[in-house]
Protein backbone atom coordinates (compact mmCIF):
# COMPACT_ATOMS: atom_id res chain seq x y z
CA UNK A 1 0.00 0.00 0.00
CA UNK A 2 3.03 2.42 0.60
CA UNK A 3 4.76 1.06 -2.37
CA UNK A 4 1.57 2.35 -4.86
CA UNK A 5 0.90 5.48 -2.18
CA UNK A 6 4.74 6.57 -3.01
CA UNK A 7 3.96 6.36 -6.70
CA UNK A 8 1.35 8.80 -6.68
CA UNK A 9 3.62 10.97 -4.17
CA UNK A 10 6.05 10.90 -6.53
CA UNK A 11 3.64 11.67 -9.60
CA UNK A 12 2.05 14.65 -7.78
CA UNK A 13 5.83 17.02 -7.70
CA UNK A 14 4.96 16.84 -11.35
CA UNK A 15 1.20 17.21 -11.65
CA UNK A 16 1.88 20.61 -13.41
CA UNK A 17 -1.58 21.65 -15.39
CA UNK A 18 -4.30 19.75 -13.89
CA UNK A 19 -5.30 16.17 -14.27
CA UNK A 20 -5.25 15.53 -18.43
CA UNK A 21 -1.55 16.53 -18.38
CA UNK A 22 -0.81 14.05 -16.04
CA UNK A 23 -2.52 11.16 -17.58
CA UNK A 24 -0.05 9.72 -19.51
CA UNK A 25 2.74 9.71 -16.96
CA UNK A 26 -0.05 7.65 -14.81
CA UNK A 27 -0.69 5.19 -17.14
CA UNK A 28 2.68 4.40 -17.72
CA UNK A 29 3.69 4.23 -14.02
CA UNK A 30 0.65 2.29 -12.85
CA UNK A 31 1.07 0.00 -16.31
CA UNK A 32 4.87 -0.57 -15.96
CA UNK A 33 4.40 -1.35 -13.12
CA UNK A 34 2.16 -3.60 -13.10
CA UNK A 35 -1.10 -2.15 -10.86
CA UNK A 36 -3.43 -1.84 -13.83
CA UNK A 37 -3.33 -3.23 -16.87
CA UNK A 38 -3.88 -1.21 -20.12
CA UNK A 39 -7.43 -2.34 -19.88
CA UNK A 40 -7.89 -1.11 -16.00
CA UNK A 41 -6.09 1.85 -16.44
CA UNK A 42 -8.74 2.66 -19.69
CA UNK A 43 -11.55 1.78 -17.65
CA UNK A 44 -10.17 3.90 -14.25
CA UNK A 45 -9.57 7.38 -16.52
CA UNK A 46 -13.08 6.59 -17.88
CA UNK A 47 -14.72 6.49 -14.66
CA UNK A 48 -12.51 9.39 -13.33
CA UNK A 49 -14.04 11.00 -16.02
CA UNK A 50 -17.24 10.80 -14.87
CA UNK A 51 -17.33 11.71 -10.94
CA UNK A 52 -16.57 14.86 -9.89
CA UNK A 53 -13.41 16.26 -9.43
CA UNK A 54 -10.06 16.84 -11.29
CA UNK A 55 -9.54 13.31 -13.59
CA UNK A 56 -5.49 12.87 -12.04
CA UNK A 57 -7.28 13.02 -8.27
CA UNK A 58 -9.89 10.70 -9.17
CA UNK A 59 -7.28 8.03 -10.41
CA UNK A 60 -5.95 8.05 -7.20
CA UNK A 61 -8.39 7.59 -5.40
CA UNK A 62 -9.99 5.28 -7.67
CA UNK A 63 -6.87 2.58 -7.70
CA UNK A 64 -6.06 2.81 -4.05
CA UNK A 65 -9.94 1.79 -3.38
CA UNK A 66 -9.22 -1.18 -6.22
CA UNK A 67 -6.38 -2.31 -4.11
CA UNK A 68 -7.14 -1.37 -0.37
CA UNK A 69 -9.99 -0.25 0.07
CA UNK A 70 -10.87 3.38 1.34
CA UNK A 71 -7.65 3.11 3.09
CA UNK A 72 -6.00 2.98 0.27
CA UNK A 73 -7.99 5.38 -1.34
CA UNK A 74 -7.23 8.23 1.45
CA UNK A 75 -3.87 7.51 1.34
CA UNK A 76 -3.22 7.24 -2.29
CA UNK A 77 -5.21 10.57 -2.69
CA UNK A 78 -3.64 12.34 0.12
CA UNK A 79 -0.51 10.84 -1.31
CA UNK A 80 -1.12 12.40 -4.73
CA UNK A 81 -1.76 16.06 -3.54
CA UNK A 82 0.36 16.55 -0.82
CA UNK A 83 3.31 17.54 -3.20
CA UNK A 84 1.76 20.14 -5.05
CA UNK A 85 0.29 22.16 -1.86
CA UNK A 86 4.26 21.82 -0.60
CA UNK A 87 5.29 23.45 -3.71
CA UNK A 88 2.67 26.11 -3.64
CA UNK A 89 3.93 26.66 -0.28
CA UNK A 90 7.54 26.80 -1.51
CA UNK A 91 6.45 29.03 -4.48
CA UNK A 92 4.40 31.45 -2.11
CA UNK A 93 7.22 31.86 0.32
CA UNK A 94 10.02 32.44 -2.08
CA UNK A 95 8.03 35.11 -3.68
CA UNK A 96 7.41 36.92 -0.82
CA UNK A 97 11.26 37.21 -0.87
CA UNK A 98 12.13 37.29 -4.67
CA UNK A 99 10.80 39.37 -7.61
CA UNK A 100 9.45 36.71 -10.36
CA UNK A 101 8.06 37.30 -13.92
CA UNK A 102 4.83 35.56 -13.42
CA UNK A 103 3.94 36.10 -17.16
CA UNK A 104 6.89 34.38 -18.15
CA UNK A 105 6.26 31.38 -15.58
CA UNK A 106 2.61 31.41 -16.55
CA UNK A 107 3.71 31.26 -20.41
CA UNK A 108 6.36 28.54 -19.31
CA UNK A 109 3.58 26.53 -17.72
CA UNK A 110 1.39 26.61 -20.25
CA UNK A 111 3.65 25.00 -22.70
CA UNK A 112 4.37 22.65 -20.50
CA UNK A 113 0.92 21.49 -20.11
CA UNK A 114 -0.05 21.66 -23.49
CA UNK A 115 2.65 19.05 -24.93
CA UNK A 116 1.86 17.05 -21.44
CA UNK A 117 -1.82 16.94 -22.70
CA UNK A 118 -0.95 16.37 -26.09
CA UNK A 119 1.45 13.22 -25.18
CA UNK A 120 -1.76 11.79 -22.90
CA UNK A 121 -4.28 12.18 -25.97
CA UNK A 122 -1.61 10.47 -28.49
CA UNK A 123 -0.80 8.31 -25.78
CA UNK A 124 -5.12 6.86 -25.17
CA UNK A 125 -5.70 6.67 -29.24
CA UNK A 126 -3.35 4.46 -29.88
CA UNK A 127 -4.78 1.90 -29.34
CA UNK A 128 -7.33 2.73 -31.63
CA UNK A 129 -5.83 4.50 -34.34
CA UNK A 130 -6.03 1.38 -36.54
CA UNK A 131 -10.04 1.32 -36.58
CA UNK A 132 -11.55 3.26 -39.46
CA UNK A 133 -14.41 3.93 -37.56
CA UNK A 134 -12.85 5.49 -34.46
CA UNK A 135 -11.28 8.16 -37.26
CA UNK A 136 -14.83 8.70 -38.40
CA UNK A 137 -16.37 9.48 -34.83
CA UNK A 138 -13.82 11.65 -34.05
CA UNK A 139 -13.62 13.73 -37.73
CA UNK A 140 -17.28 13.77 -37.12
CA UNK A 141 -17.61 14.94 -34.18
CA UNK A 142 -14.39 17.56 -34.92
CA UNK A 143 -16.30 19.27 -37.91
CA UNK A 144 -19.58 19.11 -35.50
CA UNK A 145 -17.98 21.25 -32.78
CA UNK A 146 -16.02 23.61 -35.40
CA UNK A 147 -19.02 24.35 -37.79
CA UNK A 148 -21.92 23.73 -35.79
CA UNK A 149 -23.44 25.66 -32.68
CA UNK A 150 -24.21 22.62 -30.82
CA UNK A 151 -22.84 21.88 -26.90
CA UNK A 152 -19.65 20.61 -26.74
CA UNK A 153 -21.25 18.13 -23.85
CA UNK A 154 -23.38 16.63 -26.02
CA UNK A 155 -20.64 15.99 -28.72
CA UNK A 156 -18.74 14.42 -26.29
CA UNK A 157 -21.53 11.86 -24.91
CA UNK A 158 -22.53 11.22 -28.14
CA UNK A 159 -18.70 10.40 -29.29
CA UNK A 160 -18.21 8.62 -26.33
CA UNK A 161 -21.42 6.82 -26.95
CA UNK A 162 -20.78 6.10 -30.35
CA UNK A 163 -17.59 4.75 -29.63
CA UNK A 164 -18.77 2.25 -26.96
CA UNK A 165 -21.14 0.80 -29.76
CA UNK A 166 -18.59 -0.10 -32.01
CA UNK A 167 -15.31 -1.10 -29.66
CA UNK A 168 -18.11 -3.16 -27.55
Amino acid sequence: MIDLAFVFFKIGFVALGGGWAIVGVLKAELVSRGLLTPEQFAQAVSIAQITPGPVAINLATYTGYMHYGFTGALLNTLAFITPPILVALIAWMISRKVRLDKRKITNTLRSLTTIMITVTVVSLFLPYAKIAQVWIIAGTIFLLSAKTKIHPIFLIITGGFLGVLILS
